[in-house]
């Protein structure tokens, strides 16, 4: 099997697992801003949370990984990536889960 069809069939199935989702795992806190909504409305469609909340990137880096996405089929404008790649790097990081041995 080829790579590229292999990548295929693994986005094929986090897209239809992650559809399965109830509501709440499916609801992203993300902080307004400029940018927002069109990352909702792009990436989502793909992809969940998971892929960029414990990434803290700055805004040429995001660049890079959304024109990455744009080589593997997403159709975005230079300023839709610009607008996405500028609101992915303000997100602050996520606070750390405390430990099971914490709080013992």
């Amino acid at each position: 099997m080829s790579f590229f069809r292999l990548l295929l069939l693994f986005v094929c199935i986090f897209v239809l697992a992650s559809a399965n989702l109830p509501a709440a795992e499916q609801s992203v806190a993300l902080p307004d801003g400029p940018g927002k909504d069109l990352l909702m409305s792009k990436c989502f469609q793909c992809h969940n949370e998971g892929m960029w909340k414990d990434q803290r990137q700055d805004r040429r880096r995001w660049q890079a990984a959304l024109y990455r996405m744009v080589g593997r089929g997403a159709l975005w404008t230079e300023d839709e990536i610009n607008t996405m790649a500028s609101y992915l790097a303000t997100l602050p990081p996520q606070e750390a889960k405390p430990s099971k041995s914490e709080g013992k």
